[in-house]
């Protein structure tokens, strides 16, 4: 199984403007002109918190409104040859684009959610169907500007949702009861074991490909589940991270991580960036060919960094009591 992690950068071929020009007209709609000076050494989510704390209204109401007010930025990117090109091989498509542009590259306007149940913040199963295609929006959609990660305590509350997932289970209060990943158990055959519940479940057992992902350590949640895939005795999928650069490239702190963790870089030139991500379709076949099926586990596989299963019984687990050594005020008697 092959799966898609999709960023920003294929849309910002197709639009013609990257997140600083979206970030400039989003800062004159709240009149903080000011805050676009520093733009270029900023990420993106320090820029969002910077605009809610400049309000003097209450925080969460501005941090609504800019979602909103960004949300409808999003409206002006429309598909483009990249987008089917690159998305066109893989059943399962991740990506961390808040717009609806892959749904509609393939469905139009008939996409469909196909969410395990519904989430008001964070993105665990936020899932759509275009056609034959899974699309999950793992940092949220437009749709519900509430589930869009722009700000640091999203991000900090996406990892903690992964991790619990991974771990120990999330609880599901519409089905009253626990979903963890099956990976967590060093199960990989999630079709004959268990379900896949979230794109969590993909990122860790397919072959991954990263296009148009910068993979800014903001991220910290993808950067986590990079670790957590790498660590992973029973791996079953590689990664593989396309760089597109209209110059040769040197290594950064980016790939030069990626390397340590057993990434694929593939760096990738052209006279345009739209051009660039019609080569790296290219390289994408290629590696699929390479690549038909998950890497084969040994028969007796133990992961020894895996978590151990915590029980998930109702009962609670009496805490046992224990006293501290008296100690007398009196001085020691001397023999």
């Amino acid at each position: 199984m092959h799966s898609l992690l999709l960023g920003n950068g294929v849309n910002r071929a197709a639009l013609q403007k990257d997140w600083t020009q979206l970030l400039r007209e989003l800062a004159a709609q709240f009149e903080a002109d000011e805050l676009i000076h520093h733009l270029g050494s900023k990420p993106l989510s320090m820029f969002i918190e910077e605009l809610c704390a400049r309000s003097t209204g209450v925080f969460r109401h501005t941090e609504h409104a800019v979602k909103v007010a960004f949300a409808k930025l999003l409206e002006q990117i429309k598909p483009s040859e990249a987008h089917q090109r690159i998305c066109d091989p893989f059943k399962v498509i991740l990506t961390t684009n808040y717009d609806f542009t892959i749904e509609e590259t393939f469905a139009g306007p008939l996409y469909n959610p196909a969410f395990l149940y519904p989430e008001s913040r964070y993105s665990l199963f936020r899932r759509y169907q275009a056609g034959t295609k899974d699309v999950w929006h793992v940092h949220g959609d437009s749709a519900r500007p509430s589930s869009m990660v722009l700000g640091y305590d999203q991000y900090a509350g996406s990892l903690q949702k992964i991790r619990n997932y991974v771990t120990e289970g999330v609880k599901i209060k519409a089905l009253d009861y626990r979903l963890s990943s099956a990976v967590k158990n060093g199960v990989i055959e999630f079709e004959r074991n268990r379900s896949i519940y979230s794109w969590v479940d993909h990122f860790l057992r397919d072959h991954l490909h990263i296009v148009g992902l910068g993979m800014d350590f903001a991220e910290i949640d993808l950067w986590w589940l990079l670790l957590h895939k790498r660590r992973r005795t029973n791996q079953t999928g590689r990664v593989f991270y396309y760089q597109a650069g209209l110059t040769p490239s040197e290594d950064t702190a980016v790939t030069s991580l990626m390397k340590s963790l057993n990434v694929e870089v593939i760096h990738v030139i052209a006279d345009s960036y739209t051009e660039c991500y019609l080569r790296i379709a290219d390289e994408i076949e290629g590696r699929i060919k390479a690549y038909p099926e998950l890497l084969s586990l040994p028969e007796k596989c133990l992961d020894q960094d895996s978590y151990q299963t915590i029980s998930l019984s109702n009962s609670k687990v009496k805490q046992r009591g224990f006293r501290f050594p008296v100690i007398s005020d009196d001085p020691p008697k001397s023999f």
